[in-house]
Parts: C-alpha cells; sequence; structure tokens
C-alpha cells in the first residue's frame, strides 16, 4: 500500500478551491471546468446540473448575466477519506447582474470530492445563499441549514 500524506491532500484540495475562485475571477472557462470531476453534481439555484460538460454549459450560459463577478474564498473544512473527501467551504460573492446593478451574495458550498487519476477535483457541490443584497448587508439573511 503506497503511504498516504494527509496534508499534501488537504492542501491539494485548498489548491482546488482556490483554483476555482481564481477561474471565476479571471472568466476562464477551460480551467473552471478542469476542477470538476468527470461525472460530477452541481446544486446550485434550485437545479441538479449532472456531467461536466452540462455543469460548464450551465455555467457559461449564466455567466453571460452579469456585467462582473469577483468571488472570494473565506474559510472551510475538509474530511478526507482515502480517495474522497468532503467539506465545506464560505464564498463571498460581489456582483453586478446586467440591468439589476451591483450586489454582494454571501453563501456555503457544500462539497464532495474525488482523487482522479491523481488529481483532486470536485464530485458534487451544493450551493446555499446565506445573504444576498446591498453591500450595507440589508438584504435577506437565510441562516445556514441544519444537517
Amino acid at each position: 500500500m503506497a503511504y498516504r500524506n494527509p496534508v499534501e491532500d488537504e492542501l491539494a484540495i485548498q489548491d482546488l478551491g482556490a483554483r476555482y475562485v481564481d477561474a471565476v475571477n479571471r472568466l476562464d472557462g477551460q480551467a473552471w471546468k478542469a476542477t470538476w470531476a468527470k461525472d460530477s453534481t452541481w446544486l446550485i439555484m434550485g437545479q441538479e446540473i449532472k456531467g461536466r460538460e452540462n455543469i460548464f454549459e450551465f455555467w457559461t450560459q449564466t455567466m453571460t448575466l452579469f456585467d462582473f463577478v469577483i468571488m472570494s474564498l473565506n474559510s472551510g473544512t475538509v474530511d478526507i477519506n482515502g480517495d474522497s473527501a468532503s467539506g465545506r467551504c464560505y464564498m463571498t460573492e460581489y456582483i453586478s447582474m446586467k440591468g439589476a446593478g451591483p450586489m454582494t451574495t454571501q453563501g456555503v458550498y457544500n462539497d464532495n470530492f474525488i482523487k482522479e487519476d491523481g488529481e483532486w477535483l470536485i464530485s458534487s457541490r451544493g450551493y446555499h445563499v446565506l445573504y444576498q443584497g446591498p453591500a450595507d448587508l440589508s438584504g435577506t439573511y437565510e441562516p445556514y441549514p441544519a444537517d
């Protein structure tokens, strides 16, 4: 059995999150797509999208709705179990939807990861909006749902 380094795996998963955010901010669709496993699932905006190609198509279409998006990764957790892992990470987004103007979104991703061909990738990602509205926080707050 090969030696596993849990610190190396955790750092690789943290880097995966950073690459995801970087790709969003640079509008680099190919780099963003590369963070997803082939048979991944994305739960977002009340929809479940299956498969990396379908997820990428949805993201590409959705990104056309924005004048800009600036995303930042806040904090997160990860629990590694062999070649799979689960975690949670909190995000802040500053966005401007075409025709609607700027707003801030605070959200949380509930994630599952898989090591595919030696690389950690997102196998499933569910997004829950905690806050969306003006940056002065006068918008709507939805507490994190109980597990």
